[in-house]
């Protein structure tokens, strides 16, 4: 493998301050340098080598599913272009192309859900959110901007040395934002304090969970209790897609599980989603991932 996405790799697998979103666009970008420092010379050798990098990409941080996601949409438009082409430059050209439309498109997808999600934010909320989440400090910031008047309930969420509340309480202060910081064992006291609760994904499952730092479930549990809404905004590309590369199911000790009938909707850059409709859109997109074949031969 190439030493500059051999570095970029350890650099993604390494990283425990970024968000899903942020860590599906290095993702991306790895790829694109892969297919840019190739030295492939057939076909055949170029899919390896960039399936080996995807495949890479994925192990590193297994419980972030946009990583395995866009390996996934990145084999399949080379896979798909290999079907009626068969020289490998015009093939590196087209991926060329291709994965600087995919960057556009992850960060339209971005752009989109903190729009929608911020439009959910009204004036004298009372939002409570846990763990660290780019997309939801975005979501926060942009409500702050619209000069909506809330506050939000920031659970510290402590996991071994760190607390990742804090490193959003942080961000969403740097904005004049009304932050209150509150321990986790203070959830089931505090939650009634609360109009909805808020929180990032760093996965949507097929078989109908919820993947996202601790202590989210006692979150949604202590939601479900006061009947108060619990909403997910996260771009599609963290709903778990079977696809060329495979992604762990075994769950890192600092992500909970969170069926989602605890989920009140899913806001994506698509709209809000209720929990059973995201199922059937990620059993769709595995289907249709499945009929592109993995070319054979030189």
């Amino acid at each position: 493998m190439n030493d500059k996405v051999a570095d970029e790799i350890n650099q993604l697998k390494n990283d425990d301050i970024h968000g899903a979103s942020w860590l599906a666009l290095h993702t991306i970008n790895t790829l694109n340098l892969a297919v840019s420092q190739s030295q492939a010379a057939t076909v055949k050798e170029f899919v390896g080598e960039i399936r080996l990098v995807a495949e890479e990409l994925a192990s590193a941080r297994p419980n972030i599913t946009p990583i395995a996601y866009y390996a996934n949409q990145f084999l399949h438009q080379i896979l798909t272009r290999c079907q009626t082409e068969t020289d490998v430059e015009s093939v590196k050209r087209f991926v060329e192309s291709k994965g600087k439309e995919l960057l556009k498109t992850a960060t339209k997808a971005f752009s989109k859900t903190v729009e929608y999600a911020s439009s959910m934010i009204s004036d004298l909320d009372t939002v409570v959110t846990c763990s660290y989440s780019s997309t939801i400090c975005q979501v926060l910031e942009q409500a702050s901007q619209r000069e909506a008047r809330f506050r939000v309930l920031v659970v510290e969420s402590k996991f071994g040395d760190k607390a990742y509340g804090k490193l959003t309480a942080t961000e969403l202060k740097k904005h004049q934002i009304l932050v209150e910081l509150i321990p986790d064992a203070s959830i089931n006291f505090l939650i009634s304090k609360a109009d909805k609760a808020l929180v990032g994904a760093d996965s949507i499952t097929g078989d109908g969970y919820l993947i996202n730092g601790k202590p989210t479930l006692v979150l949604a549990q202590a939601a479900k209790s006061k009947n108060i809404p619990f909403f997910v905004a996260c771009e599609s590309s963290k709903f778990t897609i079977r696809g060329y590369v495979s992604k762990s199911t075994e769950l890192e000790p600092r992500f909970d599980k969170v069926p989602l009938n605890l989920v009140t909707g899913i806001i994506t850059e698509k709209g809000t989603m209720l929990p059973g409709l995201v199922l059937s859109y990620i059993e769709e997109k595995s289907e249709e991932m499945a009929k592109v074949p993995t070319p054979q031969g030189e």
